[in-house]
């Protein structure tokens, strides 16, 4: 019951044929996962070319909208840019569905919810971070508009195309990464409406600012330790990260309630950052699993499961030594036991054993019964370090894996996954 997922220019690009084709060498593919808007991210990431699309070399994400719906319309007061493609009469999953209705996959449309290229009324629904600044293209979770217009979007969606199980992506605040590295957007949100959240809450804004400064002031002397100590010492900072994890599920449980008012049919999926990383930025497995019963994370140990953790050391430290230090007071502070170097990361990320160890914090933050796929990195690795994460991933808590991509995946990678689940029939 594996999952693979595809973007928009897959579909359009190489058609659904040679889409299936490569999907039946894997021989494990049940799931399809069909991006319905983009965010801004290189295709493949960070760099290369796409191997098997003849019309694009790679392609840019926008944080557009694929699907002819008139979202401006729909919801007027925010709503996502749409994508140049629509206009042209594009319409990816509809091509996906037709093609699909014959074959044993099965659709799951998956949806970026807080990043994109938003408009309308940014300014009451945007993030802003601990120095007062708008976060570009980052939604608040706790913006007015944002669960009226994604209920009605999601709704839209399904009468349009009949799907009732969706993936949410990016239920969370910023982390460093995006167009450029940011770290500045992990201190966030200060917006009206969070700001108000947390006085109730018993967090003296204030206060709060001033000690981000703190931390601020250390991560620029390069002091990466003191940095550390505070984050992890300060009862507000502690309260503050309690404050995101609220926020978040809050979110979700709002959304899925206004959906499930007008169609009781539709579940939400959740695609969430590593246990490691998730708590950080505003997911917390225990709550987030009451509302949904099946996830997908991210532990691509060749990346330091998924996040831009390079883009990140080298944003404060620019020497060898100082970036050394980052690493070890990163390693620090999000509680990751592996002994290694910054130079061992670079060339290799994390020990393999990090797939497996993320998979088991999974399981044990969630609700019994709750469904586990354990996302594989299929770009930028190796046939040999592929099945070895898919190895960790069997022998772990996790319950299934979800590739993440075709479109970025070399076409001998399709056939080394085929050949590994032949050798597991045996």
């Amino acid at each position: 019951m594996n999952g693979i997922h595809l973007h928009p220019h897959d579909i359009i690009d190489e058609g659904t044929d040679q889409i299936f084709t490569l999907l039946n060498v894997m021989g494990d593919i049940h799931y399809i996962f069909p991006q319905v808007n983009t965010i801004f991210e290189r295709n493949p990431y960070p760099r290369g070319m796409l191997p098997h699309n003849s019309v694009h070399e790679f392609v840019q994400g926008e944080g557009t909208w694929h699907v002819p719906l008139d979202v401006k319309m729909i919801y007027g007061e925010l709503y996502q840019k749409v994508d140049s493609g629509v206009q042209k009469g594009e319409d990816s999953i509809q091509l996906l569905k037709e093609a699909s209705s014959n074959t044993s996959f099965k659709i799951i449309p998956w949806l970026n919810l807080l990043n994109g290229d938003f408009q309308g009324n940014l300014a009451n629904n945007g993030v802003i971070d601990f120095r007062g600044n708008y976060t570009e293209n980052w939604l608040c979770p706790n913006g007015p508009d944002v669960v009226p217009m994604w209920s009605k979007l999601i709704i839209a969606l399904t009468e349009k195309y009949g799907y009732t199980n969706y993936l949410i992506d990016r239920i969370r605040f910023p982390d460093w990464a995006g167009k450029e590295v940011n770290p500045k957007g992990l201190f966030s949100c200060f917006c009206p409406h969070c700001k108000k959240r947390m006085e109730t809450s018993g967090i003296i804004v204030s206060e709060l600012i001033d000690t981000m400064n703190m931390v601020a002031a250390q991560l620029k002397s390069q002091d990466f330790q003191s940095a550390v100590s505070i984050l992890h010492q300060s009862e507000i900072i502690s309260k503050w990260i309690h404050f995101r994890q609220d926020s978040v599920s809050s979110f979700v449980e709002k959304l899925l309630n206004e959906i499930q008012k007008v169609n009781p049919h539709i579940q939400l999926w959740l695609d969430l950052w590593p246990p490691s990383y998730a708590w950080l930025l505003g997911q917390d497995y225990s709550r987030l699993t009451k509302v949904s019963n099946t996830l997908k994370h991210f532990p691509y140990h060749k990346l330091g499961g998924g996040a831009d953790v390079q883009g990140f050391i080298e944003y404060f430290a620019d020497t060898s030594a100082k970036q050394e230090k980052a690493f070890q007071a990163f390693l620090t502070f999000f509680n990751l036991q592996y002994n290694i170097s910054y130079e061992t990361f670079k060339e290799n990320g994390y020990p393999i054993s990090f797939v497996k160890n993320e998979n088991d914090k999974v399981r044990a933050l969630s609700e019994a019964n709750t469904h586990i796929f354990s996302g594989i990195q299929m770009w930028n690795i190796e046939e040999n370090h592929l099945i070895e994460a898919l190895e960790a991933a069997k022998n772990s808590e996790a319950d299934d894996v979800l590739y993440y991509c075709y479109g970025w995946a070399n076409e001998k990678l399709f056939h080394t996954v085929g050949k590994w689940n032949k050798t597991k029939m045996k």
